[in-house]
């Protein structure tokens, strides 16, 4: 019961604007549920809200709710009906008939006790009928059915036609649905200690063949939990940020100047590139700006963690007006964006999106990097990275800050193998093709020293 009260105190706090891992992670913290219903509340709340839609569809139909009508329910009721269709058709280890009936106990304990026939019988009837349902939806020539099966927002379907052909596109659906699985990353050169810790702790851990400096684990895992992260041995991040952040170092160590974090959010780039450069200059310069204050504060916590506090600035404000202490010769402008590469992990943040919405971010995305550019010392580079496989937030952002620029030169990043494709014309997309990674895009521009 414990860990169903957890799954829907999590859907409860992304309804509010937080993260599931958040929510989860303060339960436990607190010490209100034990590692193992944690486990189940995880699992629970991630089935739920990855394909919330669907799972929405499905329960909508036994109770005549069309695509775009509205579920009339108190929203225990209807978080029931989502934890209930997804633990159903999803969750294969955990016993249906005591996940619907621990359901039907919190509504009671609720008082909802009018609603329990009602979401008993539809709930068995989705464990009935449901397989079929989700069968039929995969295999849609529809796109918008397709969509809703992967758990893509069907408004954004433009989005996605306008960057990938259909054959792209099916993939990208598919790749959706790969449960997505943690790395850790080291400080350079030290992977096999941390594999030791692992095998110690009786824990799965294998080198990345992508990374230097990575261990992919067979699921996913609470950052505290991990042998060495509280002396910054390990730190949880997919291998395309990873990659990311490894690309804006190596421009750091070819330029030597000041290296500018214009949006640092809560510091785990930063503190790679921190730790990198640490090893081949002997005093690396880092400044990072963050205009939440939140992030702010984890972005500290994080370089106490990794040891990196002397080396890197960090400042509270809005990149669009903060100062930075010399021109940099690097700046990483790691955009606000969809998150549509991340959608697998980070679920919740699909679903606060519409329309309006995404063109508001590509006018932010514009202005940073038109910021950017004025920043930047002739001669130094701008790494543009989104989280986003959605071309409006990429190539065509780029594309108009070079057509008000002429002075920025797009470079080509040194990216290559099956998980990478290249941006129509300008800078390189990593496909989630695996477990550890995310859907991310990077365009190098240099600024020329004279125009």
């Amino acid at each position: 019961m414990r860990g169903i009260e957890g799954a829907l105190f999590a859907l409860q706090g992304a309804r509010e604007g937080r993260f599931v891992s958040e929510t989860l992670r303060a339960l436990g913290d607190r010490g209100e549920i034990a590692l193992r219903e944690l486990s189940l509340a995880s699992s629970l709340a991630y089935a739920a809200v990855r394909r919330e839609a669907l799972w929405q569809e499905m329960f909508g139909a036994y109770i005549g709710k069309s695509r775009t009508g509205k579920l009339k329910l108190a929203p225990v009721v209807s978080d029931c009906l989502l934890l209930g269709a997804a633990g159903l058709l999803e969750l294969q280890t955990f016993a249906g008939g005591a996940l619907v009936n621990g359901l039907l106990e919190i509504l009671k304990n609720k008082g909802q006790a009018k609603a329990v026939p009602m979401v008993n019988a539809i709930l068995r009837n989705i464990a009935r009928d449901g397989e079929s349902t989700l069968e039929k939806l995969r295999n849609s020539p529809k796109q918008d059915e397709r969509a809703l099966w992967a758990g893509v927002p069907v408004w954004s379907l433009p989005a996605w036609r306008k960057t990938w052909g259909n054959e792209e596109l099916t993939k990208l659906f598919d790749l959706t649905r790969l449960p997505p699985r943690a790395s850790l990353r080291t400080p350079p050169g030290q992977r096999d200690e941390l594999l030791a810790l692992l095998e110690a702790a009786s824990l799965e851990g294998v080198p990345s063949d992508l990374f230097p400096d990575s261990i992919r684990l067979p699921g996913t895992v609470l950052p505290p939990l991990v042998p060495g992260f509280d002396r910054g041995l390990a730190t949880v991040q997919t291998e395309s940020s990873m990659l990311a952040a490894s690309a804006i170092a190596e421009f750091g160590e070819k330029t030597g100047g000041l290296i500018l974090d214009m949006c640092s959010g809560r510091g785990v780039k930063a503190g790679q590139i921190a730790q990198a450069l640490a090893a081949s200059r002997p005093s690396p310069r880092l400044e990072c700006w963050e205009i939440s204050s939140g992030r702010h504060r984890a972005a500290a916590r994080e370089m106490e963690r990794l040891g990196t506090r002397d080396s890197v600035t960090l400042r509270l404000g809005n990149a669009l007006s903060l100062e930075p202490a010399e021109r940099p010769s690097v700046v990483f402008l790691d955009a606000p964006c969809s998150g549509s590469g991340t959608w697998n992990r980070k679920p919740e943040s699909k679903w606060r999106l519409n329309w309006a919405k995404l063109d508001q971010m590509g006018e932010l995305q514009r202005a940073l990097l038109r910021r950017a550019l004025s920043l930047t010392a002739p001669g130094g580079v701008i790494i543009y990275i989104t989280c986003s496989l959605l071309r409006q937030e990429n190539e065509n952002v780029v594309a108009d800050i070079l057509s008000e620029k002429p002075e920025g030169v797009v470079l080509e990043l040194p990216w290559t193998g099956s998980h990478t494709r290249r941006g129509r014309p300008w800078g390189t997309y990593i496909w989630p093709i695996l477990p550890w990674l995310d859907g991310f895009y990077a365009a190098v521009i240099m600024k020329r020293a004279e125009v």
